[in-house]
């Protein structure tokens, strides 16, 4: 297996950092710290890491799991123990020390699977496809996100991935589960050079059905996020229906069912206008018995994306429209206080902040209706608009070449940082610049009161749940994969003369305009405009759904 595998597990600390509170594998590492209870979960929740460092010595943890109240973990000690070639597979088969306790599989048979890494793949995806486990989930996502950048290498990398040698069902699960920021363009090769050859002729319906539909709505964005939805709806041809049936199945049993229905509502936007007749309508139909709430938001949602597209549903389809937010106009009469519309612009210490923040200045600096002023660390860029409305533009400068990766108003200049939390802290815009893994540092200063934010990173969808926890009634532009400032800044420059010179921003025409504006622009093509957000909708939508289910009518007070 080698250095592909190797790098699946060293890989594993992002992936669980991000996950685990407390992180299991501080926990693990500073094992004489932490009492015999502590490294038991630590030790299920990260097998590989606990069988990694038992190798490399660690008797606390020896200790710990020698006397482990859980009989499963005691297997993880002879898998520390066992002869390994190369050293990365004793841990790889660290995952399956459960099924090793159980007898469904022997010591031998974990570290030979876990030595081949086609075979390693296709017993993750048996196991999970069973039942939800968290641990395969894991474990699953760094495999797959290993496995597709070893393709992409070509040469050596591409025969290590083993994707020539895998069934349809896990090349499929290869697509469902690798997700990170250049995601879309592994997805979109392999779904063009590896996937449709093979999966043509309804082999892609056999698949998802052999999978038990794992992550079929993940599959189904991610192919949103690459451009390639027709080619899935064309490759699928006469099982696109039951494909998009199956992909919405179970949103009620799933484990988050807002995150589920959200990923629901992006599909039937981005694939509507592509759904054989009824097929939709039939999965929220089928959903309806045992969740009525999502599902009739979802159909709420539909009608409005495909008018009629609900077929039957539409009694249910309208006693849940009121939920659905109006995302069609930004009127500043209601957003901007006394008729100005601050917006707070976010960019990072690196040297993409700093080319970001000179191309903000050069959009600006071209059109004289625009002031542009200094400040101590900020600058402040202003217009007052035919309209009556000032729109004005709360930057701070960033600094590259310092290795901070905060915002510079949290550096060295506390002075110019208290300045602009002061006068941006309320502003309802908020515009992330950078990339997508500055977008957690972001989202925790939008202001709750903002009601349009702007995320210039890349898979801005993946954040849209977090910043309506901060921002609940904000109306968010956002790309599907990579943001560029050669589209952030005359976008969001547009929209601020939209604004100024209008007072409000009437999306559907707006982006029409925009759309012929960029032409054939494939990346602008990749943003999403709020009037067409589902995901953004259905949260908000969702929210006011609970909310008025907790609130009492006339006659129950």
């Amino acid at each position: 297996m080698g250095a592909p595998l190797r790098l699946a597990v060293l890989g594993l600390a992002c992936a669980a950092a991000c996950v685990c509170a407390p992180n299991p594998l501080v926990t693990l590492r500073e094992a004489r710290l932490h009492p015999a209870e502590e490294l038991e979960r630590a030790a299920a929740e990260a097998p590989e890491e606990a069988v990694a460092l038992l190798r490399a010595g660690s008797p606390a943890l020896a200790r710990a799991l020698a006397h482990a109240g859980r009989k499963d973990l005691r297997a993880l000690l002879p898998m520390a123990q066992a002869r390994c070639v190369p050293e990365a597979v004793c841990p790889a088969a660290a995952v399956f020390y459960r099924q090793v306790s159980a007898g469904a599989m022997t010591l031998e048979q974990a570290l030979r699977v876990a030595g081949n890494r086609a075979a390693y793949f296709h017993t993750l995806v048996t196991l999970r496809a069973s039942a939800p486990d968290a641990l395969l989930d894991r474990v699953l996502h760094q495999e797959a996100e290993t496995i597709r950048s070893a393709w992409m290498e070509g040469g050596q990398g591409r025969q290590a991935s083993a994707l020539d040698r895998m069934p349809g069902r896990d090349l499929y699960a290869v697509l469902a589960y690798g997700q990170r920021e250049e995601s879309e363009a592994s997805f979109a090769r392999i779904f063009d050079q590896e996937f449709r050859p093979r999966l043509s002729g309804g082999r892609l319906y056999a698949a998802m059905r052999e999978a038990h539909w794992l992550r079929a709505r993940d599959f189904l964005v991610e192919a949103i996020r690459a451009g390639r939805e027709p080619d899935v709806m064309a490759l699928a041809a006469s099982d696109a229906g039951a494909i998009l049936e199956g992909a919405l199945r179970g949103l009620s049993l799933s484990r988050d069912p807002a995150a589920e229905g959200a990923l629901t509502a992006e599909i039937i936007e981005a694939y509507a206008a592509l759904a054989p007749a009824g097929a939709f309508a039939r999965a929220l139909r089928a959903e309806a018995a045992s969740d009525e709430r999502t599902a009739g938001i979802l159909a709420a949602w539909l009608e409005r994306v495909r008018p009629g597209a609900a077929d039957g549903l539409a009694p249910l389809a309208r006693r849940y429209a009121a939920s659905l937010p109006d995302a069609g106009v930004m009127r500043a009469a209601v957003v901007c206080p006394h008729g100005v519309c601050s917006q707070r612009m976010m960019f990072f210490d690196d040297d993409d902040g700093a080319a970001s923040f000179a191309a903000f200045h050069s959009v600006y600096a071209k059109d004289a209706r625009w002031r542009w002023e200094e400040h101590n660390g900020y600058v402040r860029v202003w217009r007052r608009g035919e309209s009556g409305v000032t729109v004005e533009v709360f930057a701070n400068r960033p600094r590259p070449g310092n290795g901070a990766v905060s915002m510079a108003w949290e550096g060295a200049e506390q002075e110019s940082a208290r300045t602009l939390a002061h006068v941006a802290g309320q502003a309802p815009g908020f515009v992330q610049r950078g990339h997508a893994y500055h977008v957690p540092k972001a989202v925790a200063s939008i202001p709750g009161g903002a009601r349009f934010v702007f995320l210039g990173g890349c898979r801005g969808p993946e954040h849209l749940r977090a910043v309506l926890e901060r921002a609940p009634e904000a109306q968010v532009v956002a790309t599907r994969s990579m943001g560029t400032m050669d589209v952030n800044d005359p976008l969001l420059k547009a929209i601020n003369d939209e604004l100024a010179a209008r007072g409000e921003v009437e999306w559907p025409a707006f982006w029409r305009a925009q759309s012929a504006r960029f032409g054939g622009d494939r990346l602008f093509h990749r943003y999403i405009a709020p009037h067409r957000n589902g995901a953004v909708i259905f949260l908000q939508a969702l929210r006011r759904a609970q909310a008025a289910r907790k609130t009492p009518s006339p006659s129950e007070r």
